[in-house]
């Protein structure tokens, strides 16, 4: 086995996205997971909070916030999608409140962020 073809990644993808299909058959643009921008922005939005995750306090809903925004900012990064038959728009904004909303897309997303088959090269994927 060769290291250098099996853990090869398009890096240009696992930044800008690729476009990929959900479970369901959303179109959508997605980065790599653990990439260094989602790193930065996580970093980033927890800051302000730092002490309130460090609390005692069950912090669980805002981690999820958190997680929700980076993943908005960062990994999903366009789609084609409706809502009640019209065209809905991309922003992070609209699109952290579907992955909060639905758990189940936040699920898809994730996975085929992490599934490093997605950020393969071409030459290395396709042999």
């Amino acid at each position: 086995m060769d290291l250098s073809k099996a853990y090869a990644v398009d890096k240009e993808a696992a930044l800008d996205g690729k476009w990929l299909v959900t479970r369901e058959g959303f179109k959508v643009k997605i980065a790599k997971a653990g990439n260094q921008n989602f790193m930065n922005e996580v970093i980033k939005l927890q800051k302000p909070v730092l002490g309130l995750l460090r609390s005692k306090m069950d912090s669980s809903d805002l981690l999820t916030d958190i997680t929700a925004e980076a993943m908005a900012k960062t990994i999903l990064l366009d789609w084609e999608a409706e809502n009640e038959g019209k065209s809905l728009p991309y922003s992070w904004e609209v699109g952290k409140a579907a992955l909060l909303e639905y758990e189940d897309f936040r699920e898809d997303i994730s996975a085929l962020s992490d599934n490093r088959n997605n950020f393969k090269p071409e030459e290395v994927a396709e042999k």
